[in-house]
């Protein structure tokens, strides 16, 4: 198994996790969620790449969650496949572990530019977290007083309701300021037309 660790921002970890998290794999998993320490509040794992999952890969998760639990910090787990949900289900993890999330945002910062990255399904009950993230991404570029690519990745978001179109709209509006540069990207054609229709086709990547 491989796996690849990005910081995203102060507080976030992506780790994606490539294989199969087995009896072999499972401690290297383990040191790596250790050596981020109590640096973090939130972890997210990325199971796109994972093919497999044992019950000492179950084991490691488990652990994890509850001691992120008792310390309040959140544990994320997003993109399983079937055959690892269905592992999940059948052992119990999927009620045990932290709730998957529908909808999640992974922030990444870099010189003078911030990718938000929108995965899952979003709706109108979504917007005020990503109204939040977008407001916070405001303040640290009005600080910077330079230029601030802002870009809205949604590859990995598989649906929007036209509602929760129209107030990410609102959203991006509310949370302008002068210096910042917005750019929406990996549009889908079927999604196109909702976000044209709620005023953001400017802002849509060719």
């Amino acid at each position: 198994m491989t796996i690849k660790s990005d910081r995203l921002n102060q507080s976030t970890v992506l780790m994606s996790l490539t294989g199969r998290l087995d009896t072999a794999s499972a401690p290297q998993l383990e040191r790596k969620i250790k050596q981020w320490g109590d640096d973090i509040a939130e972890l997210i794992l990325d199971f796109q790449g994972l093919e497999y999952i044992s019950s000492m890969g179950l084991r490691v998760l488990l652990q994890t969650q509850k001691n992120m639990n008792l310390q309040a910090r959140k544990f994320i787990i997003k993109n399983m496949n079937d055959s690892i949900r269905e592992v999940f289900e059948m052992t119990g993890f999927i009620s045990l572990m932290v709730k998957e999330e529908k909808f999640v945002i992974i922030r990444k910062d870099e010189k003078n530019r911030i990718t938000l990255s929108l995965n899952g399904q979003m709706d109108s009950e979504n917007v005020p977290s990503l109204a939040e993230e977008l407001a916070v991404v405001r303040e640290a570029g009005k600080v910077t007083e330079t230029e601030t690519i802002v870009i809205i990745d949604i590859l990995k978001l598989v649906s929007i309701s036209p509602n929760g179109c129209r107030l990410l709209k609102e959203a991006l509006d509310e949370t302008a300021w002068e210096n910042r540069k917005l750019h929406i990207v990996n549009v889908s054609g079927d999604m196109r037309g909702a976000f044209q229709t709620a005023g953001m086709g400017p802002l849509l990547e060719a």
